[in-house]
């Protein structure tokens, strides 16, 4: 079973790393068009192309590329997809239901618990 996982992984990787270079500049375009991190990364070029935030995502990943060793980034890659699955299952959670009035931020708190555990668990 071991050896099925291990092919599996050795295809499904370089997917997810061509869709996080892909969708990255668009990310950061899209938080900076929200004022959540600097102006820069929402400048488009005369191609309508998010050119600083291509080259600094670019930049980023192939540093962490270069120095990091594969099987950690193995590991973080797959923990940072279960974690973005269970950030967005909680936020769908707190979206449709409240905390009880007698225990304000009980729902959040245990999401919080919740998400911090599913990382730590998939980091072992």
């Amino acid at each position: 079973a071991s050896q099925i996982t291990a092919a599996g992984e050795v295809f499904t990787l370089p997917v997810v790393v061509l869709i996080s270079v892909i969708i990255q500049p668009r990310l950061q375009f899209a938080l900076a068009e929200d004022g959540l991190i600097p102006q820069m990364f929402g400048e488009l070029d005369s191609t309508g192309n998010p050119k600083k935030g291509t080259l600094f995502a670019g930049v980023i990943m192939t540093l962490f590329a270069t120095f990091v060793p594969f099987h950690y980034l193995d590991d973080f890659v797959s923990a940072g997809i279960l974690l973005a699955f269970t950030i967005t299952n909680s936020s769908l959670v707190i979206m449709r239901r409240r905390s009880p009035e007698s225990s304000p931020f009980l729902l959040e708190k245990l999401l919080a618990w919740f998400n911090l555990h599913s990382f730590l668990l998939s980091l072992t």
